[in-house]
């Protein structure tokens, strides 16, 4: 019996071991993912912020360039947030489905050298 329970305790720290050698490459495992994962969001948010700051600047330079314009002639008005969100607009689709001041009857007599002549006055 000594010999069976011998081998019996062997086992059962040889099981406690090896769970425990497993716990301890989870933990380092979980880690090591936490670390990656925090540099990541770390990368991305400076990556964001970077976005942010050219998106800002753009719309700064479309300010400045159509308050320097005469809004009435051969401009797109700027759509407000809310007006966006509406139609489900998004820079990849084609500019013609944005409303602009002038009817599209109108918009397709002008010439190109008719535009710029307009947008000089």
């Amino acid at each position: 019996m000594d010999k069976n329970i011998g081998e019996q305790l062997n086992k059962a720290y040889e099981a406690f071991r090896q769970a425990c050698m497993d716990r301890d490459s989870a933990v380092k495992e979980l880690q090591q993912k936490t670390e990656n994962y925090e540099q990541r969001i770390h990368e991305q948010q400076e990556e964001l912020s970077l976005q942010q700051t050219i998106i800002d600047k753009l719309k700064s330079q479309l300010l400045l360039v159509n308050s320097s314009r005469d809004n009435s002639y051969d401009c797109v008005p700027l759509l407000e947030d809310g007006e966006t969100r509406k139609d489900n607009l998004t820079f990849d689709q084609p500019h013609d489905k944005v409303k602009s001041g002038i009817p599209r009857e109108k918009q397709s007599k002008f010439t190109g050298s008719e535009r710029g002549q307009l947008g000089a006055q």
